[in-house]
């Protein structure tokens, strides 16, 4: 039993790097698209607490199901840019990449607890990135301190939760570690498993 689970592991996790490398080779109207749907859902919610209808023209690729998150970046004088918030799923856990994305987009603009929501007043300031993510591998703490920031990304698992740093977040691999385990809810000094993450990445103006 325990190697017939391994092995649907393995398979699962053969078939999101087959569905993430579909993403790689998205054509520009499907990344519009995405990034398009990001910010209407985003603003919507900013602005009237709204959910944005799903689109019934969507493109191939966002009818299927992904794991997704999307960001908000906003600049900060001396630092750069710097997240303002971030929601999403290591799972899919909605019909389509497109419910994926609205939900992750109004999840960003008025639920993550890390920060406060977002102001309408600050839409224009920040820039949107949708993440589609691919099935965790996991890694050891050695392995996790070689990740490249901005390409990698990184999951700190603790009790069931698991803290998710996406590639471009930052260019430090001790601050990634870090924000990983401090969203993973880890204290101090606990001990955390770790999971590499790969990341197709699709910012606004890039």
């Amino acid at each position: 039993m325990l190697r017939l689970f391994f092995i649907v592991l393995c398979l699962a996790t053969v078939v999101r790097a087959q569905e993430l490398a579909a993403w790689q080779n998205a054509d520009g109207a499907t990344r519009a698209s995405a990034l398009s749907l990001a910010r209407r859902a985003f603003d919507a919610y900013t602005v009237h607490r709204e959910v944005l209808a799903t689109p019934r023209d969507l493109p191939p690729l966002l009818r299927t199901r992904a794991a997704v998150f999307v960001s908000a970046m906003r600049r900060v004088a001396g630092k750069g840019w710097v997240p303002r918030c971030c929601m999403g799923s290591l799972l899919p856990t909605e019909n389509n990449a497109a419910e994926e994305i609205i939900a992750a987009a109004c999840a960003a603009a008025g639920r993550d607890r890390r920060f406060a929501p977002l102001r309408r007043d600050e839409l224009r300031e920040v820039v949107l990135i949708v993440s589609l993510v691919g099935a965790p591998r996991a890694i050891s703490e050695a392995q996790a301190r070689r990740l490249d920031p901005r390409r990698d990304g990184l999951a700190a698992h603790w009790q069931g939760r698991a803290g998710v740093v996406l590639c471009g977040e930052t260019t430090q691999t001790t601050r990634m570690m870090d924000w990983a385990r401090q969203r993973a809810g880890a204290p101090p000094g606990a001990a955390v498993t770790w999971s590499r993450l790969a990341v197709v990445r699709w910012a606004e103006g890039s």
